[in-house]
């Protein structure tokens, strides 16, 4: 927003200026403020005033976050559904990489399919919404469990039954568990024909506000096809996996510790 007298910025953004620079700095000084973003010092304590008045910004001479702003954070987040979000990324999805694109949710002890977006190719994968997958044998299984802190993940893996279902299924903790820690270090899983001969799928977990696991997104269709567009549906998988977690109120990756 801009004075149009002026075409400098409005007293709007200037307030929000200020509020993300305590946000990234608490403890941060007016005077501080007025030099980094150019107000002058009568402007910074009369924006810095309004904002105490209404609880966005406390403090006198060190400032930090109100409680307004935390609670504007939790409306916001409450507002957060994977249903809301989730139908327009997988469409975006299926767009780059021309398969269908999933989305599953942890539900007791296995991964609930909740969203589906049928990619164009005549011959392709598609599975009934409310049916599931289980963790150790599904690329979206594997993508969740690999977003949960390591000792509930391990914990996990050491109480469900690990069946198999074809000879690529892992079947032990210690395989499942080897296998997860790949997955951590690159990002994103693979289901090789773990479940359903012939059939490939890419997957990475979904984070929410907690930067947490909320989901899982894959891409799946005919082993031959995946492995030939794989490093491209991977790089899709990703991102798509990023814009959902944000869209949800995840950290950047690079934010996480």
């Amino acid at each position: 927003m801009n004075d149009s007298s002026t075409g400098t910025p409005g007293t709007l953004a200037r307030g929000l200026d200020i509020v993300e620079r305590v946000a990234a700095a608490p403890g941060t000084t007016v005077q501080r403020l007025a030099a980094d973003l150019g107000l002058s010092r009568s402007a910074a304590y009369r924006i810095v005033g309004t904002l105490r008045e209404r609880g966005y910004v406390v403090g006198e001479t060190e400032l930090r976050l109100g409680p307004a702003v935390v609670r504007l954070g939790l409306q916001a987040l409450d507002g957060l559904d994977i249903h809301a979000v989730g139908p327009e990324h997988l469409r975006e999805l299926v767009a780059e990489t021309e398969e269908t694109a999933f989305i599953a949710i942890f539900d007791e002890d296995q991964m609930c399919y909740v969203m589906q977006e049928e990619g164009p190719q005549v011959v392709k994968v598609v599975s009934k919404l409310g049916s599931r997958a289980p963790l150790h044998a599904s690329g979206l299984g594997k993508a969740y469990l690999s977003g949960l802190p390591e000792a509930e993940a391990e914990a996990l893996v050491g109480r469900i039954p690990l069946p198999g279902y074809t000879p690529t299924t892992l079947t032990t903790a210690p395989d499942l568990l080897a296998d997860l820690a790949g997955i951590r270090d690159r990002g994103w899983a693979l289901d090789d024909a773990e479940r359903e001969p012939g059939v490939r799928c890419v997957a990475a977990p979904v984070r929410g506000a907690g930067d947490l696991p909320v989901a899982a997104i894959s891409v799946a269709g005919p082993r031959d096809r995946i492995v030939a567009a794989q490093p491209s549906i991977v790089a899709a998988v990703l991102r798509t996996a990023a814009r959902l977690s944000a869209a949800l109120g995840a950290a950047p990756p690079t934010e996480r510790t």
